[in-house]
């Protein structure tokens, strides 16, 4: 009997570390959708690759099997596929769901002239809050207004929130094997029961829940508050991994600061337990702190106007901080070092620089992170800036 069909658009760290093994764990037969040509023919030459899962510092090694790629640019090989997919997730970056969401547009009406009675969800496990919602609006952009009543009918689209930490091995290890990947030994997958459409998949390691957003924000307001954090402020000081950045007293200090900043207005929010909460924090600068599982700091800091968005991972909790009588200094500090985030190979850092140095700090504030200039956070931040640019290395 043929396995069901699964397609990952994105066949990187998370796609072929988290994933990618959970859906070929469950029996799938994983068809990964990219564009980097020397990843697709190693995909296609093994058929397999193995995941270094990292439990309590003990290596457990794990192969995954059924696995096969298309190159992305080949859209009617991806339309075909499509027509035959049981199930379609994205780990891609939220910069690349626009310019996929065509290709599944297109694989989406050939379904529909099909008269595909079968329903299809598709999850974009990317780090945005309303990530599958957003999925869907680029797909709805592209349909044409006659397959809208198929597509609202017959696809479901659950947001979700990912948490698990994929890195590459060594330059040695990705030499013998360009495929192999090391993971954190926990992680999560919490999914929106209510957005499928038709019988929700029973995947392994997947977990459904009726209360997506308490999920969805304890996570980015949590952890990847904490990732960027650590990130721009271990960039001014030199540091290449994040786990040693966390290591620096003063960014260690910073970072907790900014945690318990952004608890206290989570807790009151979702009304989440106080104790439990400063575990699932404690837990995370742990995850951070592993060695095992070494991630770099350039991979965390990337795309900085997209972290400094007004919803995203260090201006809203800083809001939200604001709104329950505590002031974000911590968090001010962090978003002043990702404003100073300059590397030369990430085009965002560099058009952000350029800004800051033609339009003034003022106008960055407002038009990236739509805060105006005489408001409590932005005067924060600028207070933060001077001290820094003192970490600078």
């Amino acid at each position: 009997m043929a396995k069901p069909l699964a397609i990952q658009f994105g066949a990187g760290n998370i796609g072929r570390g988290f994933i990618g093994l959970l859906l070929a764990q469950t029996g799938y037969e994983v068809i990964f959708v990219d564009v980097v040509d020397p990843l697709i023919e190693a995909i296609n030459r093994q058929g397999k690759y193995t995941i270094k899962e990292i439990f309590d510092g003990q290596e457990r090694s794990t192969t995954v099997e059924n696995v096969r790629a298309i190159n992305g640019k080949a859209e009617a090989e991806v339309v075909e596929a499509i027509s035959q997919a049981a199930i379609i997730t994205t780990a891609v970056g939220p910069n690349v769901l626009p310019i996929i969401a065509r290709v599944i547009a297109q694989g989406l009406q050939r379904r529909a002239e099909l008269h595909l009675e079968t329903p299809l969800n598709l999850i974009a496990c990317e780090n945005l809050i309303d990530n599958s919602k957003i999925l869907h609006d680029h797909i709805f952009s592209h349909l044409p207004a006659d397959v809208h009543q198929y597509v609202e009918a017959h696809n479901g689209f659950p947001r979700c929130v990912v948490d698990r930490v994929v890195t590459n091995p060594s330059e040695a290890e990705r030499a013998a094997n360009p495929l192999a990947v090391i993971a954190e030994g926990q992680g999560q997958w919490i999914v929106d029961r209510l957005g499928f459409v038709g019988e929700s998949p029973a995947i392994e390691g997947m977990k459904l829940t009726d209360n997506l957003d308490a999920y969805v924000e304890q996570k980015i307001f949590t952890l990847n508050t904490a990732h960027a954090a650590t990130g721009y402020l271990g960039y001014l000081k030199g540091y290449e991994f994040i786990h040693q950045a966390l290591q620096d007293p003063e960014i260690h200090q910073i970072v907790t600061g900014a945690m318990a900043e952004s608890s206290a207005a989570l807790i009151k929010r979702h009304s989440l337990d106080p104790e439990a909460q400063k575990q699932y924090a404690l837990n995370t600068l742990q995850r951070f702190a592993n060695e095992a599982v070494p991630d770099p700091v350039i991979r965390v800091v990337r795309e900085p106007k997209r972290k400094l968005a007004p919803n995203d991972r260090l201006i809203k909790p800083a809001l939200l901080a604001l709104e329950v009588g505590v002031s974000p200094l911590n968090l001010a500090t962090a978003i002043a070092a990702a404003l100073l985030y300059d590397h030369p190979d990430d085009p965002q850092a560099v058009e952000l620089s350029g800004e800051l140095k033609d339009k003034g700090v003022d106008q960055v504030l407002e038009q990236v992170c739509n805060l105006s200039s005489d408001s409590i956070l932005a005067q924060l931040v600028k207070e933060k800036l001077s001290e820094a640019k003192k970490l600078r290395q």
